[in-house]
């Protein structure tokens, strides 16, 4: 079987499961959403050995001291994150109302940035269950939108799109550029809230900076789109707190001139 037609039939098979767990995880109760992720969890670090392989290079990276079985556990407990993660997001996308157990602190630094009327730049990373930002600032009003890059697989792009679109999230799609960017700029011009994960390597399009000692492409997009409008940047991340409940943290947001 040639490489293409292994490509076709894993997306396939990507997409059902993802069908399957959607309408799973939103008829079932939260804790057991969490038992389910646990299990498809350590079954997908056992199985998937190129992000099994990556996780661990990126480990010894960032815990050089630490020894070869605790960066495995680190691992594992990672793959079971991610799982219990994305199931608890497909939850929550048919059960709204779960999201009064997410709690914002430090909302009156994002009212203060809007009451500019330029519009506000998040700037967040993959900390958490980090879809959960954009979905409760949605539930609380908020006009939000995300930078995403389009999925391989277009039935799931499409499929994550329309969630996110019901939930009240607008996704601007990195690609085209042009497009991107203009859709960032209308955005910001229009006061709503921008998120961007800057915490991803950006190719020759960012400016090179150290992280644990590796020099990785950092995006100045947002800058410079914060420069543009004369939109507030305000820092902001996800944490989980408990089964079920995660805390928004906010931090003070500045303009840049």
């Amino acid at each position: 079987m040639d490489k293409e037609r292994k490509k076709a039939l894993r997306r396939r098979a990507g997409w059902y499961a993802i069908k399957i767990f959607t309408d799973l995880s939103g008829k079932l109760p939260l804790s057991t959403v969490y038992i389910i992720g646990k299990l498809l969890g350590r079954l997908t670090y056992f199985l998937v050995l190129p992000q099994r392989r990556i996780a661990l290079q990126g480990l010894a990276i960032a815990f050089p001291q630490k020894t070869p079985m605790e960066r495995k556990v680190i691992a594992r407990d990672f793959f079971i994150f991610m799982a219990q993660s994305s199931l608890e997001l497909l939850h929550i996308l048919k059960n709204e109302d779960e999201l009064q157990r997410v709690r914002i602190r430090g909302e009156e630094y994002l009212k203060d940035a809007l009451s500019k009327k330029k519009g506000v730049v998040i700037f967040t990373a993959h900390f958490g269950n980090f879809p959960l930002m954009s979905l409760k600032l949605a539930k609380k009003g908020y006009k939000a939108n995300i930078v995403a890059r389009p999925m391989r697989d277009k039935k799931a792009g499409d499929h994550f799109h329309e969630l996110r679109e019901k939930a009240g999230v607008k996704t601007i799609f990195s690609y085209p550029r042009k497009e991107c960017v203009n859709g960032i700029i209308k955005a910001l011009r229009n006061n709503e809230i921008v998120i961007i994960q800057m915490d991803q390597n950006f190719g020759t399009g960012g400016v090179w900076i150290k992280f644990f000692n590796k020099l990785a492409a950092t995006p100045v997009g947002p800058i410079i789109f914060a420069l543009r409008t004369g939109a507030s940047t305000v820092p902001a991340y996800i944490y989980r707190t408990g089964e079920g409940r995660h805390s928004l943290e906010i931090m003070p947001g500045r303009e840049l001139t």
